[in-house]
């Protein structure tokens, strides 16, 4: 089995999106690709709170190809990014 380096063109941009959970805390979504099996089949993205930085990080998993994450995050609806959040786990 060989190695194969992603095509720069198919590496997602880091996309952040800043939003408030339902208890009124900031977080950010940070796009990046996936580190769970199946990995090269889809896109995660780390969630971050910035009001309380000790908060446990989150990891939400967006069911798209790496190559097409940067541009379906960019372009979520507020709803969207929230619903990627509440269906999220403890990293």
């Amino acid at each position: 089995m060989g190695w194969a380096r992603r095509r720069a063109a198919e590496i997602p941009r880091m996309e952040r999106r800043v939003f408030r959970d339902a208890r009124g805390r900031r977080w950010v979504g940070l796009l990046t690709s996936g580190t769970a099996p199946g990995g090269e089949e889809h896109a995660e993205v780390v969630f971050v709170c910035l009001d309380q930085p000790d908060e446990l990080k989150r990891v939400g998993r967006l069911d798209v190809p790496p190559a097409r994450a940067a541009d379906v995050w960019r372009h979520a609806s507020p709803e969207e990014v929230l619903a990627v959040f509440e269906r999220s786990e403890p990293a």
